[in-house]
């Protein structure tokens, strides 16, 4: 069908109501974006404050007999991606506005609901996921259409256990949404048997940490990397990786939230090197919420674009006309906040059309007992105001490079829902270039501490004495340290005696009358020193004089360092 045509048809479909007026109410939505991330969320909560008004209800269904007040209004503002100026808009609110939709992050839609609190006014973020948001005893006018992150991230962890990524590192920034989703993976993989074997945090901006956090994870061994990280901290992290041979590499896996969700348009292609940056992210995997696929995307981009050809106002000084010129498509956060709105109004409506008491109050727990079907599914909150998981798809993405040297796509590999769970749609390409199920690197997990992956025989074993392992691969010792039994993490010193040569399981024990201190890393025979009462009959010849120690009164040395030569004591 034409798109016009399927315009037109959407349109006249939308203008049947599904609502009925209340002309004796009135509601009046505070609406929170910001524009250093996107226009397009704005412009989704504007256009359902349009609708509603114009009593489109092409993108949503409704309950029978839902009352809406004759007049619903929105006033949108700009935090910039600051606390500050989430507390300053919901104080300059006041009680003015019935309900607030935002805002994006977690670290603004805290405060701005501790602020909005002050005229009990409840607020209902389309974007924000942090665990710490879901306490009632701190935030008990907070609501949310998104997920939480305890969703997201158990569904991460649902598919590092479908993949065999048993074990796995978590680098996660120290903000809200960053130390919540981390925490709330490590739950979720506890249940599941996916064990997080370090789990590094670092400061945002700051290019130090950063690298600090990376080594840390490069050093435990780990090769599946769940990165919690924004935009901004990327190509820090990138260069980080990128020295701790993390990137790039065949055998590491990195998996992200909902914190990246395009790493052309937000990284690459203004990063430093654009090249070498789709070469370290080609090959990543990314897990969100994704409400919309299919028609549900068709019917949302159509309404979009009528709403735009309107140019009936701006998003932050930018018209709608403007906007639409470099249009790409509305993300999934645009959908959940086009049906935040949908929620405040008729949630608000309703308990002003039946002059409930209880003011914000009552509002929060109408919003909690709504339920109607909108661009993201079923929308239905919890009773702490969460969103719940019925009806909700998330996307398993892959970052791709669909040709040489040409820009990263996000392409759709698989989805999941709590109904079906994993539902694979194609093959994945993994770091360092290597595509399908068939090459997924079956150890990239790592094996138990102590074993390697044995491909032929596609389990772990243990490796052999003399040997150590993180669970990637079974290294020889190095001398001065040895592996008495099978399976050991780390070579330790001899206790007593000295190891000479890479990968040995026993010490070389020292010539008679002499020893070598307990836990000391000895790798030659010339380190053993006499014992107490004997003495060398002669001193070692290549040795300096200067290395001469523990002589006798008659000059002769009781031990010389760094020689390959064995002592005779009496």
């Amino acid at each position: 069908m034409p798109l016009g045509r399927l315009l037109l048809l959407l349109e006249l479909v939308g203008m049947v109501a599904s609502f009925t007026l209340d002309a004796g109410c009135s509601v009046h939505i505070g609406m929170l974006t910001r524009s250093t991330k996107s226009l397009y969320q704005g412009l989704a909560a504007q256009m359902a404050i349009h609708h509603i008004q114009t009593q489109n209800t092409a993108l949503v269904t409704l309950p029978e007999g839902t009352v809406m007040c004759g007049s619903v209004t929105g006033d949108l503002r700009d935090t910039l991606g600051l606390p500050s100026e989430g507390i300053r808009a919901a104080l300059d609110w006041g009680g003015t506005v019935d309900v607030i939709v935002g805002a994006s992050k977690s670290s603004v839609s805290g405060p701005t609901s501790l602020a909005a609190q002050i005229n009990s006014v409840p607020v209902v973020s389309y974007a924000s996921t942090s665990a710490a948001l879901s306490d009632k005893v701190n935030f008990p006018m907070f609501h949310r259409t998104v997920p939480p992150d305890a969703i997201a991230a158990s569904v991460m962890a649902r598919m590092c256990a479908e993949f065999n990524f048993t074990r796995v590192g978590v680098l996660y920034l120290t903000d809200s949404y960053g130390s919540g989703y981390a925490n709330d993976f490590t739950t979720a993989g506890a249940s599941l048997g996916v064990d997080v074997v370090t789990s590094s945090k670092f400061t945002p901006g700051d290019a130090a940490s950063i690298k600090t956090a990376v080594k840390a994870m490069a050093d435990s061994g780990i090769r599946v990397v769940i990165c919690i990280a924004f935009p901004a901290d990327l190509q820090d992290i990138l260069d980080a990786a990128e020295e701790n041979d993390l990137v790039r590499s065949q055998g590491v896996s990195w998996i992200t939230p909902d914190g990246i969700l395009d790493p052309e348009a937000t990284f690459a292609a203004t990063s430093r090197d654009p090249a070498k940056a789709r070469l370290q992210l080609a090959g990543w995997l990314s897990v969100f919420a994704q409400p919309l696929v299919g028609a549900a995307k068709l019917a949302f981009e159509v309404q979009g674009a009528a709403y735009r050809e309107l140019n009936s106002s701006n998003v932050y000084g930018t018209p709608h006309a403007v906007i639409g010129e470099t249009w790409t498509e509305f993300d999934a956060f645009s959908s959940f906040a086009y049906d935040a709105v949908w929620l405040a109004a008729i949630s608000a409506s309703k308990v002003k059309s039946e002059g409930t008491p209880g003011g914000g109050t009552a509002v929060s727990d109408a919003m909690k007992a709504a339920q109607f079907t909108a661009t993201s599914g079923v929308v239905k909150l919890l009773d702490n105001g969460d969103r719940s998981d019925v009806g909700l798809e998330f996307a398993i993405t892959n970052w791709q490079q669909l040709t040489p040297g040409g820009p990263l796509s996000v392409v759709v590999v698989g989805k999941w829902n709590s109904l079906v769970g994993f539902k694979w749609a194609s093959e994945p390409v993994w770091p360092g270039g290597a595509a399908g199920w068939d090459s997924m690197p079956r150890g990239i997990s790592l094996c138990p501490p102590g074993s390697q992956f044995d491909f032929t025989l596609n389990m772990c074993l243990e490796c052999p004495a003399g040997t150590q392992s993180t669970g990637l691969s079974c290294l020889p010792c190095v001398p001065g340290r040895v592996a008495p039994d099978s399976g050991m993490v780390k070579c330790v010193p001899c206790a007593g005696g000295y190891a000479d040569r890479e990968g040995m399981s026993v010490c070389t024990p020292c010539p008679e009358l002499s020893e070598i201190p307990a836990g000391s890393l000895a790798e030659s025979p010339s380190e053993c020193s006499c014992i107490p009462g004997a003495y060398l009959t002669s001193p070692n010849p290549n040795a300096d004089p200067s290395s001469l120690k523990n002589t006798t009164a008659e000059g002769n040395a009781t031990s010389l360092v760094d020689a390959a030569w064995s002592p005779t004591c009496k």
